[in-house]
Order: structure tokens, then sequence, then C-alpha cells
């Protein structure tokens, strides 16, 4: 049995070695390009870490599972013909959990707590409190809304109290008395969550029932001194609708970190949108994320091998999550 390691920025085939001493029965290896070389080494690999497009997957005729080294699987999915066949594909979900749960709270405070502006006047040594401190607030007793409660939503609303905020969710799957969370709904009640939230977090995967789930329509529902933050995937925050409702002042402050497409072309109007703040899809960085990844991959080849199923984190092709 083959394992292939793909290129990747964690640094996952340092692994290799441990990984080779813990399963000696499984040959491992390690294709440092998404190019042809890789097309030509998955071509009898039984197992795949990492991504790989529709050349790579169509070469790999052994394939019998994909582990995500990423939380969402919406590129797997869109690789014809992977969606319909028996490939197993498991996610790195609860990896970034933390990391993201930082970014989306990070994100917050640079506007809530005046260091966007002052982080941009820093260049032009403008020193100006006297138009940064007027508009800072504080988290105390605001309302935080998730939309999406899984690990990373859970570990939001986790640091959402540290702040004595109030937290409410929506999911497809509402789990009441989930720790940290006030009021936990089902995606039928999303209205009334951006009504009622201050802070408007989406942390849904990408799917064909989430695609633009939050356009005119939604955004016209929140507050217009709101702040969205999108987080988990491009496409799911309608962006022709946000930047309208950002310009007309429908809501306050919105703050991106995933875009579609990405990266985001120099012609997209988001660039130009002052109460919108951006970062390069990077919320989910982590100087741990290799080592969990590598745990939940671990876990899912004794699995594998023992013919232990389902795997740990394994999608549901069809749903898509």
């Amino acid at each position: 049995m083959k394992v292939l390691v793909g290129a990747n920025p964690m640094g996952l085939e340092k692994a290799i070695p441990a990984l080779r001493e813990q399963f000696p029965q499984v040959e491992f290896d390690h294709c440092p390009d998404r190019g042809d070389q890789l097309t030509a080494m998955i071509a009898d690999a039984d197992i795949y870490m990492g991504w790989l497009g529709p050349a790579a997957f169509a070469a790999a005729k052994q394939l019998k599972w994909i582990q995500s080294p990423s939380s969402g699987v919406n590129m797997f999915l869109d690789i014809p013909g992977l969606r319909e066949s028996d490939v197993l594909l498991t996610s790195a979900s609860g990896t970034h959990a933390a990391a993201v749960a930082e970014s989306a709270i990070g994100m917050i405070l640079a506007i809530t707590r005046g260091l966007w502006p002052a982080i941009l006047d820093q260049p032009k040594k403008l020193w100006r409190p006297q138009l940064i401190r007027p508009k800072m607030v504080e988290l105390t007793g605001s309302t935080l809304g998730i939309i999406g409660c899984g690990a990373i939503g859970r570990a939001l609303a986790q640091r959402a109290k540290g702040f004595e905020m109030r937290v409410v969710a929506v999911d497809l799957y509402p789990v009441p008395g989930t720790p940290h969370v006030d009021e936990f709904w089902g995606l039928e009640r999303l209205d009334d969550l951006l009504a009622t939230s201050d802070y408007v977090v989406v942390l849904v995967p990408f799917t064909a029932q989430t695609e633009n789930m939050i356009g005119a329509a939604q955004l016209a529902k929140m507050k217009p001194t709101a702040i969205l933050v999108g987080i988990s995937r491009g496409g799911i925050i309608n962006q022709d609708a946000l930047v309208e409702a950002l310009r007309a002042k429908q809501l306050a402050y919105a703050a991106l970190d995933v875009f579609m497409p990405e990266p985001l072309p120099a012609d997209s109007p988001l660039w130009e949108v002052e109460n919108l703040l951006m970062a390069p899809h990077i919320a989910g960085g982590t100087q741990l994320e290799g080592k969990y990844i590598i745990e939940i991959f671990t876990d899912n080849l004794k699995r594998f091998l023992a013919g232990t199923f389902p795997l740990r984190n394994q999608v549901n092709k069809q749903a898509g999550f």
C-alpha cells in the first residue's frame, strides 16, 4: 500500500520518517510538485494527502482515500467524477478551529479598537487620536452571531465569552445546550440572527445550499452599526451585494479573509471599499497546523488499515461536508 504526500505549505512530509516507523507495512512518498510530477507519482498511490486537480485525480487509478489538509473540501468536490466515485474523502475539520476563531476576533478588534486606521496612518506619519478614539467601542454586552457553529464556531463562541459577549448561532443541525452559545437556532432563523447581532461571523462550508446565502436581502436585515466577517469560504457572501451595502452604509464594516475567486482579481471593486478590511485567506495559519493534520491522518490511517469506518472527518460527498 502506498501513501503519497503532496506539495503543501505545512511541511507534512516531515512526518514521513515517523510514519514509516509506525506503519512499516506502508510505503510513503512525497511529491513536491502539483503538476506533471504529481500526475505521474499518484498513478499507483492508494492514499493521498494533499491537494490535487482533475488531471491528477484522473491519473490516480488505485486511489481509495484522500486526506484533505484543509477543513473545506469544495475544491475536491468540484473535480469531475470525484463526488460520484468510491474514493473516500476526509477533511482536516477541527485543525483550524482555534486559529480561525482568533482571526475572526482579531478582525473585529482591528476595527473596534481603532487598530486598522492607526496602522494605515503609520506610514503617513499621522497622529490622529481625535479621529480614531470617538469611533472605538468595546465588545462588552454586545451580541455575536455565528452562522455555522461547527468546530470553529464553538471555538469562536468560547473566546467571545471572554469578552462578555452574548452569543447566538444558526446551523443546519442546531445543538441546544452547546457550551458558550446562549441561543442556538436552525437556519430558518437566519434573519433573526442578522437582525439581533452586532457582529456576524460566517463559518458555513461552501455547498450548493450555502452559495450566495448572504445576499442583498440578508444584508438589509443587519444593523447599520454591525460588522460582518466572512472567514470560511468565498462564494457564501455575495460580493457584489456586499460592495453595495457597504457603500450605502447599510452596515458599518465588513472583514473578509475568503473570496470568489482567489486570488482576488485586481479589478475587483472590493479593493476600493473603504469600510472593508481584507486578508488573503490566511485565517487558518498556525504553527500547530501541520501537527494537527498529521494527528488526524495518523488516526485515520490506523482506522483505514483496520477496516474501521467511517474515518474521522469522513465527508458526505453528496452533502458537501
